[in-house]
């Protein structure tokens, strides 16, 4: 790796650093050119220490490979992403991704300690020790976690884990609509409980999971932990759900549902056609606007529409990301209105105090957004950043920061 940065360097050509592949949003698409540095051979996990908690390996380790391997040590990272089977770790890091269970094990940016990183020059930076605290130097790390390639290549990570749960459980309720289950989210999340993950959504359909008619909405709520814990923690979210007019679901449903969630999540958006999603947040008090602003104004003037069954969502817990998903115009003029549409929606979640994207990373597709954001004194130290550590701007050039005017 860091013979092929040198001669990029003394040739000035651009590096794009592969992770999975996923590239939700054109950040690997070579807009200069350039050599496209593909780390999924780079897959070997250097080191497994159950007893400090950490884990150390290469960046093109898949997350679902590297969970394989840690549960045969009795630990797991607890990084459930919607891409899980493809994502690897540099990749996820590099897009500071998002875990269906942040609310118990935080998120990618949550679990790094230290890494490896080649730098646009070819020298070796490693960011910090292997500890799983300190309170000495920058955290350097953190600069790469969301970078998106554009400040060097990730070679090797070394991460936080946690020991394997003694017992799992779920619970799913089915409501009148969404903005029924969003009562019983409020009260779940002051509540106290430590949950792992949990969800509140439209359906268009429920009776697979035995929804009974009229009910459209889902608010399920996965726990992990000791069984004492969970036991009493399942009850507690039990009575909050009844208290706000949920009606449960068999034991057998919830864990069908979970089961298939698991499998599927956001990975079903990935095998679409004329259609894309949204991961923004907005503060919950302003959530209602957003979405109204959303379906009944920006997207029906773009000549877009919401998919049936997945207008509204709200992953529930620390984050509170909010997801929607719709169908863009095909052909040129499609592209164009997307564009716009875009452009909207950010002005939309920025008005109301958001950020853009939550999940997804930017890319091409939000780079143009972003300094409706951050402020200009923001973006400005951004690209001190990058000018600092990539001088000649051959990491993944034109991605993640808008070209200074």
């Amino acid at each position: 790796m860091q013979a092929i940065v040198k001669i990029a360097k003394a040739h000035k050509v651009p590096l794009i650093p592969k992770g999975g592949g996923s590239n939700r949003t054109g950040m690997l698409v070579p807009i200069h050119g350039g050599i496209v540095v593909d780390t999924i051979r780079m897959n070997r996990v250097i080191e497994i220490n159950p007893v400090n908690h950490h884990v150390t390996t290469q960046p093109g380790v898949t997350l679902k490979d590297l969970e394989e391997q840690l549960a045969k040590h009795g630990v797991a990272l607890n990084q459930e992403q919607g891409s899980v089977r493809v994502a690897t770790v540099g990749g996820s890091i590099s897009t500071s991704g998002f875990s269906r269970k942040h609310q118990k094990y935080g998120t990618i940016a949550d679990r790094v300690m230290s890494l490896e990183v080649v730098l646009a020059d070819g020298s070796i930076l490693r960011t910090g020790p292997k500890v799983l605290y300190t309170s000495t130097g920058y955290r350097l790390h953190q600069l790469f976690i969301g970078a998106e390639g554009t400040l060097g290549i990730i070679t090797e990570a070394t991460l936080r884990v946690e020991p394997l749960p003694e017992a799992k459980d779920v619970l799913l309720a089915f409501y009148d609509d969404f903005w029924s289950s969003i009562e019983a989210s409020k009260k779940l999340m002051g509540s106290g409980v430590t949950f792992s993950c949990s969800e509140a959504y439209e359906v268009e359909d429920g009776s697979p999971w035995g929804a009974p008619k009229g009910k459209n909405a889902f608010f399920y709520v996965g726990f992990e932990g000791t069984k004492g814990e969970v036991q009493a923690e399942k009850e507690l979210v039990r009575k909050i759900m009844l208290e706000t007019g949920g009606e449960l679901a068999g034991q057998k449903d919830a864990e069908k549902l979970m089961d298939k969630y698991t499998a599927q999540w956001c990975g079903a958006r990935a095998i679409t056609g004329f259609e894309d999603a949204l991961t923004t947040y907005v503060p919950l008090e302003r959530m209602a606007e957003f979405y109204d602003k959303l379906w009944n104004e920006i997207v029906p003037k773009h000549g877009s529409k919401p998919v049936p069954g997945e207008k509204y969502s709200l992953d529930v817990g620390k984050y509170k990301i909010m997801a929607g998903r719709y169908v863009i115009p095909e052909g040129d003029a499609g592209w164009d209105k997307y564009q716009s549409l875009l452009r909207d929606v950010a002005k939309l979640t920025t008005d109301l105090g958001g950020s853009i994207s939550c999940c997804h990373g930017v890319g091409l597709e939000h780079r143009d957004n972003i300094e409706l954001e951050y402020s200009a004194v923001a973006l400005d130290a951004m690209r001190r950043i990058k000018d600092a550590l990539d001088p000649d701007h051959i990491m993944n050039p034109g991605k993640k920061i808008p070209e200074r005017k």
